[in-house]
């Protein structure tokens, strides 16, 4: 039998919102398979659930806008009507981002599919449900290439990118989503479509800016016009080995402060040992265009103080990188596997890396933690920790050991790098956005007056 956890605020309306959307010729579905599809994301404690036969909750129907006029539509119908919408697009979020808790209608985005490539202006415009792996394959067979490979590009789409603010792992040099964003098309609470026409650079307010990281709260994504690249003619791969973590970090700090390779990685002991078999902190780095020999070259010599082993490393990660199933491997087995991410300042760095690792492993219940670091800029870097647990009570060790990294990032780093804030970092963002959480409060007024976009997770922000 399956349970519920949090039920419907809404049944009662729900039949005359679904009739109305279905007048308007849009898709829509209120089959408890398709109800199920859209109840969650990929956070852990939602498949540890699963394995019971609970679901945390469920929508009232699904709708499947295939155009922005419908989802248009869909957004007039249902503010009428003060029903809530929760937008989904892969699902692979892991921070309880979307969640629809209260009830309701869950959006599909996965209909808006189109991809419009301009080799000419070096841009690709996409339609917000067109799934990462695919675009980028579209792109490499025009010799073309988008440069953003987040681990989940085989499961995450555009328009998720946009909403959770993500990061690919050649943002050390091709930057993160937001720098590759020329322009976007969003349907707001009240159905109005806004489109602003795409041009290199322009003075004032970029208002991409606005939706960029907003996670469902001010609007409906539904296509976004990026950058794209030539495919690189060459590319090398490069890997070292040092004694400590602040050995490897001091090196990267000397290497992004002299020149940006394409891709950079530091991995601890325990991941290094784990990955490739070698005892030591492994960074791996690939350099690639027109400059990689020399890239190369100069890399090598940069790393003063690391043992050069070779290309093998780099390989076995290429290899896996988008292997993302450690979270459905370790949950039949009563374990929670999870990651947290935050960026730092190079000086706080060490102090961010022990103190969050710290954290994790004195929770009861932790059987490891490790961290490698991924992403980096001039000024700093991502850490990205990996823990995995067991105890009587699951969520209750879950919650817990978020609860400790998440007060330690707040006094020395950010709160999330890439993954998003979502329902488990929420609590967290006051502090972090200081005075321009006023300002953010009132920017969800403005634009959701009804506070029907995501409001689970958005009247947790607003309390």
């Amino acid at each position: 039998m399956l349970r519920i956890l949090s039920k419907s605020r809404y049944s009662g309306k729900i039949e005359g919102v679904v009739g109305e959307i279905a007048k308007k010729g849009v898709r829509v579905s209120t089959r408890l398979e398709d109800r199920i599809a859209y109840s969650k994301d990929f956070n852990p404690i939602h498949l540890n659930r699963m394995l019971k036969f609970e679901l945390p909750a469920l929508p009232d129907a699904v709708v499947f806008p295939s155009t922005a006029e419908e989802i248009s539509l869909v957004m007039q119908i249902c503010n009428a009507h003060s029903v809530p919408v929760y937008i989904f697009g892969g699902a692979s979020g892991v921070v309880d981002g979307a969640t629809p808790y209260c009830g309701g209608i869950a959006l599909s985005t996965l209909g808006l599919n189109s991809i419009q490539i301009d080799g000419k202006r070096m841009l690709v415009t996409a339609g917000a449900g067109v799934v990462g792996g695919k675009l980028e394959e579209i792109l490499n067979q025009k010799g073309f290439t988008l440069r953003h490979s987040p681990q989940s590009l085989y499961c995450s789409t555009v328009g998720g990118w946009v909403a959770t603010k993500a990061s690919g792992q050649f943002s050390t040099k091709y930057g993160n989503i937001e720098d590759l964003i020329v322009s976007l098309k969003v349907v707001t609470p009240d159905g109005e479509i806004l489109e602003a026409k795409p041009m290199p650079r322009k003075a004032f307010i970029n208002p991409a800016d606005i939706f960029t990281g907003s996670e469902g709260l001010l609007g409906v994504i539904c296509e976004v016009t990026l950058k794209i690249r030539k495919i690189p003619e060459k590319s090398f791969k490069v890997a070292f080995k040092f004694e400590s973590m602040d050995e490897a970090v001091e090196n990267a700090r000397k290497i992004l402060q002299s020149f940006k390779p394409a891709l950079l990685r530091i991995f601890d002991r325990l991941e290094s040992l784990k990955n490739f078999g070698v005892e030591g902190v492994v960074m791996i780095a690939m350099v690639e265009g027109k400059l990689a020999e020399f890239e190369r070259d100069f890399l090598i010599k940069e790393v003063s103080t690391g043992e050069f082993i070779g290309e093998k490393p780099v390989e076995i990660w290429l290899k896996e990188r988008f292997n993302v199933s450690d979270i459905s491997k370790y949950v039949p087995l009563g374990i929670v596997f999870d990651t947290i991410e935050v960026s730092c300042f190079w000086e706080n760095a060490m102090k961010v890396y022990r103190k969050i690792l710290k954290a994790i492993r004195d929770v009861d219940g932790t059987l490891f933690a490790s961290c490698h670091a991924s992403h980096f800029y001039e000024e700093g870097l991502c850490f990205y920790f990996t823990f995995a647990g067991i105890r009587g009570d699951l969520e209750e060790y879950y919650r817990e050991v978020w609860e400790q990294a998440m007060n330690v990032a707040s006094k020395y780093a950010s709160l999330s790098h890439h993954h998003g804030i979502g329902k488990i970092r929420a609590k967290w963002l006051q502090k972090e956005l200081g005075g321009y959480y006023s300002i953010f409060r009132d920017l969800k007024t403005i634009f959701d007056r009804k506070n029907i976009l995501n409001p689970s997770v958005a009247k947790i922000i607003e309390s």
